[in-house]
């Protein structure tokens, strides 16, 4: 056990290896400072990203409402009168708490919202699962290559638990980035938002790819695969059964 002078405030060695005194004190200060940056980084990532999810969702579904509003009466939880009326209010939700994230404006009732919204998502699909209906998800607008799967049901309830995450974040004392961490932080938010684009096109790419490649006749004497049907079954197996 080694101490020093008080008068020259030089660290202190004590029983454990601990270090105190002013040295002890900055490496603590440095310690708090990378996990309050961490923090902050993770926040602006998680709430930007998911801010955009609800604003690239609810405004592809405003290109075709109405087809989105056939994919709300589709999934059978509601009549085909009120559809309308819930497609309508899960796109202005959408749109909304995307601005309200995006911008960090009321984050905490954002994030609150965002728990609801992807909520009723998740229970929407569980149930459509436990029907065995396999209808078009119209997740991301009125595009029906994504089916009720799974899959679908997987991505929303992540989607929950990023928005319990970011209400977390925002009911703390979490500090904001600076413009150095500004450009890694938009590009970390630009995967997150990518990756759950493109997630629901994993089952239909993973069903392709395990298909038997088939050639048909085309008008000229060449056998191509350009004139093969794209109707590639989401779950080949059930179909054969």
């Amino acid at each position: 056990m080694a101490r020093s002078s008080r008068a020259t405030g030089a660290p202190i060695l004590e029983r454990g290896g601990l270090t105190k005194g002013p040295a002890g004190r900055k490496i603590k200060g440095c310690k708090q400072g990378g996990e309050s940056l961490t923090a902050a980084v993770t926040y602006f990532v998680l709430r930007t990203g998911l801010g955009a999810i609800c604003l690239l969702a609810g405004l592809e579904k405003l290109r075709a409402p109405k087809e989105f509003f056939q994919g709300v009466e589709q999934y059978g939880l509601v009549r085909s009168r009120v559809a309308p009326i819930v497609g309508g209010a899960l796109i202005g939700a959408e749109v909304v708490l995307g601005l309200l994230l995006v911008s960090g404006l009321a984050p905490v009732l954002a994030a609150l919202g965002a728990i609801v919204l992807f909520s009723v998502f998740a229970a929407a699909l569980a149930v459509s699962l436990a029907r065995e209906n396999t209808a078009p998800c119209h997740c991301f607008g009125a595009s029906e290559v994504e089916k009720i799967s799974p899959l679908a049901l997987i991505r929303a309830v992540v989607l929950v638990g990023i928005s319990a995450v970011v209400l977390a974040f925002a009911l703390g004392d979490t500090a904001s980035i600076t413009r150095h961490e500004l450009i890694p932080s938009l590009l970390m938010a630009a995967a997150l938002v990518t990756v759950t684009r493109l997630s629901g096109l994993f089952p239909l790419a993973w069903s392709f790819l395990r298909s038997k490649a088939s050639m048909h006749p085309t008008p000229t004497r060449r056998v191509s695969f350009r004139h093969q049907p794209l109707d590639v079954p989401l779950y080949p197996r059930e179909q054969q059964q």
